[in-house]
Parts: structure tokens; C-alpha cells; sequence
């Protein structure tokens, strides 16, 4: 498997969390303007991650989100959807319908299905034109399996591209794989870890 090629250790159990989510769900939060409303990707983690896409949007060919628009127009799908380029490809894996976002002339697709079926989810990937990723959120399920299962869309990932986590502070499955990322290998950033957290980790 991809991931027993990029830890530095097997983390399957590490936690009592193996299969389980681990405290899922949004929270009450202050917004900069002193609002307090419900959230599930605050503006700090969608700050991070549009600095980093903005660092790769020039280049990006390809985007591959797992957990999709969860948090309306403020979720990370928007940050893709609002700052790509029309040629640059998003596709968005989730278990729910969100066929609603998609639009072929802007390269925008959406697969109903779990992510654990990489290998479908792969081929249909690939019917819509991507060789490569250069960009994977990883935003589903939070157990430490599933992550270690998510992490196998890095078998085609770009060699400068990007895989962010969410919830790397809240949840067992993005906490323990990032931290447990080969540093040999992997160039580690972990950001907002006062709320739900997000990291990214892109090749040496």
C-alpha cells in the first residue's frame, strides 16, 4: 500500500479511534466580525488552504477533493471552485449527491460514491481527462483507516503536487498520518492547530 511507502511507522493502532469519526461535527466559533455561528472549516483553515492553492494554481492541472461542499459557499470546495482556472479540472468524491455543482465547461465534476473504492473512483477520474493530480484534499471520514485508505489517490499525484488534510487537530485519522509522514520524504506544514486544524505535505 501507498501509505506503509510514506510513514514512518504503521499507525493503525495508535488509536481507539481506528474505525470510528472521534467527536465529528462542527462548533459554535467567533468570526472576525464578532459573530458567533455554526462551523465546519473556519477562516483561518480557508485562508491556509487558498495561500496554497494560490501557489499552485498557475500549474494546476488537476484537483481531487474527498468531502465535498460541507460547509456551503465558505467550505474548501469553494476555494477550489472560486480560484482555479476554467481548464484546470476539479473532481469531488462524496458519499452524497453534488452532481448540483457540477459543470462540464468549467471542468467541474462530482463522483457519488465512497471514497474507499479507489480503484472505480481512479478510472472515472481518469475518464474525465486526468492523468495526474496536482492538488488532494482529504476531508471525508476521519478514522485512521479510512485516512490510510485516502491516501492511496497519491499513487497519482504530480511531483510538485499537494495533498492537504482538514481536522488534523480535531480527529484521529488526519492527526496521526500527518504527523507520522516520512519528513525524509515529505515537506510538512501544519497550520490552525487552536481550531480543527489543516496541514499539507508535498515531496522533497
Amino acid at each position: 500500500m501507498k501509505w506503509q511507502q510514506d510513514l514512518i511507522k504503521d499507525i493503525r493502532t495508535n488509536s481507539g479511534y481506528d474505525d470510528a469519526d472521534g467527536n465529528a461535527g462542527g462548533r459554535i466559533i467567533r468570526d472576525i466580525k464578532g459573530d458567533y455561528t455554526w462551523r465546519e472549516f473556519s477562516e483561518g483553515n480557508r485562508e491556509a488552504l487558498t495561500e496554497y492553492f494560490l501557489k499552485t494554481k498557475d500549474t494546476c492541472r488537476a484537483i481531487l477533493e474527498i468531502g465535498v461542499a460541507r460547509n456551503a459557499s465558505e467550505s474548501s470546495c469553494h476555494v477550489f471552485l472560486g480560484n482555479k482556472k476554467d481548464e484546470t479540472i476539479y473532481v469531488g468524491i462524496d458519499i452524497d449527491d453534488k452532481s448540483f455543482l457540477n459543470d462540464a465547461n468549467k471542468n467541474i465534476f462530482t463522483i457519488q460514491n465512497t471514497s474507499s473504492d479507489v480503484e472505480n473512483n481512479i478510472e472515472k477520474i481518469k475518464s474525465f481527462g486526468v492523468t495526474e493530480l496536482d492538488f488532494i484534499f482529504i476531508d471525508g471520514w476521519h478514522s485512521i483507516n479510512q485516512v490510510l485508505t485516502d491516501w492511496e489517490y497519491t499513487q497519482i499525484l504530480s511531483s510538485n503536487g499537494i495533498v492537504a488534510f482538514h481536522d488534523i487537530s480535531e480527529h484521529p485519522g488526519p492527526y496521526h498520518f500527518i504527523r507520522n509522514l516520512d519528513t525524509n520524504v515529505w515537506n510538512v506544514d501544519l497550520r490552525c492547530l487552536n481550531d480543527w486544524g489543516i496541514g499539507f505535505a508535498w515531496k522533497k
